[in-house]
């Protein structure tokens, strides 16, 4: 662990740094025990068994001796040759010229990247402030970071992500700090606002369209000869390689991505989490079929991970049926909100959930490149183009 003194106009501050939550756990709670994710036991676990590559630093801000602000950092190494999949299924002989050259060309492309934030999880995880503090200051405390990052590794930080930043006042609770980002807006977060009088699911199917409520009834009749199996930590641990295979079968099919979970993420988030997260597989009879997530996260239910076999997804409709279940779960556990995170915008809308908008804002340490930016994230970055929709009435 490593003290700093800063001083910014006529403030004086301290500035704890360090790469493990263990030096600084009991400052930590402080200011961090609002939420299930700041929670020093699954910061832990990240740190043991969090996605595969990347390494974690935190920050404390003291100004004298009162607690201001504690801020949470992810960093990585991109290697574009493992973290990039490219391939080709041509026969053509330009074709494979080109992936040959792409790859061995992507060996030579590493990239430190640092992420304010948690690259696991949609929502604001990058800071906690018991006041509010200047961009600055802001500046001064990532580049603190960058330094002492420097000083434990011997590699620079050349790219920053503060991610992710709710526009929707009622869903705000922190602001982004610095200056000379680049604003991006992103996949809007999916959330559902649970009617307070729904005690059951048959209540919340009672105010959805008629239209609606027969395409429910079908896609439920569809996996009426499957069980769920309520996992304990030992059903978790049983079937940990099977849950893990079917989540690693969906993440490689994307072409880029910035994480892939270690193989014993999800026994161990039941272990840290225990009674918090409800963990249900998918069963026919003895065979698992698909798996998701639910995490209590005090008036939020949060779906988590999740995964299913695709070849026997339309069969089943499996993935309409876990967006189903997680309604369920979220009405039976007496949850405010339902989180249903980014991707599948519009089938999760048909389920009721709405778009909030999110931002994230990057910056590259060189100032010449971070010039750039603005204009390849507007060649490169894709536009949101989804229709959404909604199973409620106007009225309801």
């Amino acid at each position: 662990m490593e003290e700093v003194a800063l001083k910014i106009t006529d403030h004086e501050y301290r500035l704890q740094l360090t790469d493990t939550i263990a030096d600084i756990s009991e400052s930590w709670k402080k200011i961090s025990n609002d939420n299930i994710y700041n929670n020093t036991d699954y910061l832990s676990l990240l740190e043991s068994d969090g996605p595969l590559g990347y390494e974690y630093y935190y920050a404390l801000l003291f100004e004298r001796d009162v607690l201001v602000a504690c801020f949470y950092f992810q960093k990585k190494t991109i290697q574009l040759s493992k973290d990039f999949r490219i391939h080709t299924h041509s026969n053509k002989l330009l074709q494979r010229a080109r992936v040959f050259f792409l790859k061995n060309l992507f060996k030579f492309v590493n990239h430190e990247f640092l992420i304010c934030g948690n690259v696991l999880l949609t929502g604001e995880y990058a800071y906690r402030y018991n006041q509010d503090i200047s961009d600055r200051l802001g500046d001064r405390i990532v580049s603190e970071v960058i330094r002492y990052i420097k000083s434990l590794t011997g590699r620079k930080v050349k790219t920053i992500l503060q991610k992710d930043f709710y526009i929707d006042p009622s869903m705000k609770k922190v602001s982004h700090k610095g200056t000379d980002y680049t604003e991006i807006i992103v996949q809007p977060d999916m959330i559902v606002q649970l009617n307070e009088v729904w005690e059951t699911f048959e209540d919340y199917l009672a105010e959805v369209k008629s239209k609606y409520r027969v395409k429910f009834k079908k896609v439920k009749k569809k996996a009426k000869d499957l069980d769920l199996l309520i996992m304990t930590t030992e059903d978790a641990i049983q079937y940990n390689d099977q849950m893990y295979a079917m989540y690693k079968a969906t993440a490689d099919r994307a072409l880029f991505s910035l994480f892939t979970l270690d193989k014993n993420y999800f026994s161990r988030l039941k272990e840290t989490f225990g009674d918090d997260l409800t963990l249900i597989g998918i069963m026919n009879k003895d065979r698992l079929l698909g798996f998701f997530t639910f995490v209590k996260n005090g008036k939020y239910g949060d779906a988590h991970f999740l995964g299913y076999n695709v070849k026997e997804n339309a069969k089943y409709q499996l993935y309409f049926n876990i967006l189903l279940r997680l309604i369920k779960e979220a009405i039976d556990q007496k949850v405010e909100y339902l989180n249903l995170s980014r991707t599948a915008l519009e089938i999760k809308s048909s389920v009721g959930a709405i778009p909030y908008d999110m931002k994230v804002y990057v910056k590259h340490t060189n100032p010449l490149v971070n010039k750039l930016i603005p204009f390849i994230l507007s060649k490169t970055v894709p536009k949101n183009d989804w229709v959404p929709r909604s199973p409620f009435s106007k009225t309801t």
